[in-house]
């Protein structure tokens, strides 16, 4: 679910990028510290999931404007970027708990055409969890399995008051959290939310310099070529609950627009652990259910396809997106079998392999963060970077994941 929300993110802030041009000259930079109160509810992801009242929550945000000269920030409409700490009482200490969560954002205006009131903010980061499921003890808690999970949240704020010093807003969004199927189960918490925001600014001294301002009425356009390899981690099934390793590697070749929005095409190699060692057990059902895949257990446990990317750059760290196709992913049968079947008088009952199965089977998503070690707005031939996934089959978690990469950029052409 992740994924495809912040895809279509992704997309939108592209198209509002250049459907919107915003005019920084004497605009006079400012950071911000915002405390917001929220209350909505946490939605069940099973029907014995505990009974819970009405979520609560505070966030602190941490943050500052754009308008200074630099290339990306011009390019992405000067959005404001900072860090959100969010507390969540999700409705039920003792069954659900409470969640801390660390998330870097991104705020961007909308509608500016129309108003200046409007603004979209989305946060990925990490969280902690104070109580997790337990066969025994917390059974029907099937949100979280891990104290530390991943944290996504999507608010839209409008502006009831703004003055020099204080904006106060109103503002609708949604929270998810998942640990990117490090263990199961794993439904994840997911809440809708109504906030009540004040922000209080406090300028820098200087203004910004117009004579300086980047003219972004040239475009410019550099191909690139990248490589990359990963390594992940993830669990088979609830009843193969150890962690396994994935291996991972991928090339892609694409383009640069305006050192700020990179997008192209790649491909990718996959191994998974938790398959190969499942075929090659002398388990019951991996001996009769699945024996064709023991034929070749190493070929049958990777996974080889091609991608489409989009990625934004902010100078040292960057956000990315990708949706692939599989075209080889034999042993997603075994996953899909042992993951979406239920249990009648003692015996379990696969569901079928139907058109959902096939569909997840071939359609792979990834979402995460990019730290380069060379700022990308001073276009370097050679760059390397760190990056943290998290990996899905059409939006269900797969494995999480963290990469090492090179990217080759080629002189830029106007």
């Amino acid at each position: 679910m992740v994924s495809r929300i912040v895809f279509l993110f992704l997309i939108f802030s592209f198209r509002v990028g250049y459907a919107q041009d915003i005019d920084s000259k004497g605009k006079k930079d400012h950071r911000f510290i915002g405390l917001g109160f929220s209350m909505g509810k946490t939605l069940p992801s099973i029907s014995i999931f505990p009974e819970t009242e009405n979520q609560k929550g505070i966030d602190l945000t941490f943050g500052k404007t754009t308008y200074q000269n630099k290339t990306w920030a011009k390019f992405l409409n000067y959005p404001k970027t900072g860090i959100a700490v969010t507390y969540a009482d999700f409705g039920n200490l003792k069954q659900v708990g409470y969640s801390v969560a660390v998330l870097p954002f991104l705020d961007f205006g909308v509608f500016q055409s129309l108003t200046n009131r409007v603004r979209f903010q989305v946060g990925l980061g990490a969280s902690y969890h104070s109580v997790i499921y337990d066969k025994v003890t917390n059974p029907g808690n099937f949100g979280v399995s891990t104290p530390i999970t991943w944290a996504f949240r999507s608010f839209v704020y409008y502006d009831l008051a703004q003055t020099n010093q204080v904006d106060v807003k109103l503002g609708v969004g949604a929270t998810h959290f998942s640990n990117g199927h490090t263990r199961l189960p794993n439904h994840g918490l997911n809440s809708v939310l109504a906030t009540l925001k004040t922000e209080f600014k406090y300028s820098k001294k200087e203004l910004i310099n117009s004579n300086k301002i980047l003219d972004t009425s040239q475009s410019i356009t550099q191909n690139y070529i990248s490589t990359r390899f990963g390594l992940g981690q993830k669990v088979l099934a609830r009843g193969y609950n150890s962690v396994k390793n994935v291996y991972t590697a991928s090339f892609a070749i694409g383009k640069i627009k305006n050192k700020t929005y990179k997008y192209g095409l790649g491909m990718y190699y996959r191994f998974y652990d938790d398959y190969y060692d499942f075929i090659k057990s002398n388990d019951e059902l991996s001996k009769n259910q699945f024996a064709y895949l023991k034929e070749n257990p190493f070929h049958n446990a990777t996974t080889l396809g091609v991608y489409a990317n989009f990625e934004i750059l902010m100078n040292h760290f960057s956000v990315e997106t990708e949706l692939g196709v599989n075209f080889y992913k034999p042993a997603y049968k075994v996953d899909w079998y042992l993951n979406n079947g239920s249990s009648n008088s003692g015996q379990y009952i696969a569901q079928d392999f139907g058109s959902q199965a096939k569909i997840k089977q071939v359609i792979s998503s990834r979402l995460g963060f990019r730290y380069y070690a060379f700022a990308t707005q001073k276009s370097p031939q050679h760059n390397v970077f760190l990056a943290a996934n998290i990996n899905a089959n059409l939006g269900q978690a797969d494995f999480t994941e963290l990469s090492l990469g090179y990217v080759h950029t080629f002189k830029p052409k106007k």
